[in-house]
């Protein structure tokens, strides 16, 4: 069912990206109703809307009824982050052993045998 409504959804997301490619664009009306008198074309009424517009906007609707579904679908099979338990998640920690591996590295080593500056800071070198 998932597989069918994805395949779905990418053929009306690719009719959606052409018939918006296909349309022509706006910018050119407003351009041409500023320097010709006509200024209530601006912002006027459109008339009755084109085959494309109307397509649009039902290709629209479709791309967002299928998106709603999917997302419905692939919210039910991984159910409810509440019932998770965290117990599952967290790795067992093995015991640290007292003697470091071979070749490992060994924190102690990092101490110098020198003493400690006077005033507790560590000297520069």
């Amino acid at each position: 069912m998932t597989t069918v409504l994805i395949i779905i959804h990418v053929i009306i997301a690719l009719m959606l990206i052409g018939t918006v490619l296909v349309q022509r664009g706006q910018g050119a009306d407003i351009g041409a109703s500023f320097g010709g008198g006509g200024a209530q074309t601006l912002f006027g009424s459109r008339g009755s809307g084109s085959f494309l517009g109307k397509m649009t906007g039902g290709l629209a609707a479709a791309f967002m009824m299928t998106s709603l579904t999917l997302a419905f679908f692939s919210q039910q099979q991984t159910g409810s982050v509440v019932e998770r338990t965290i117990v599952d998640d967290i790795p067992f920690e093995q015991p640290v052993d007292s003697q470091p591996a071979q070749g490992g590295f060994d924190p102690s080593k990092l101490k110098s045998e020198a003493p400690a500056p006077a005033d507790g800071l560590p000297g520069a070198e």
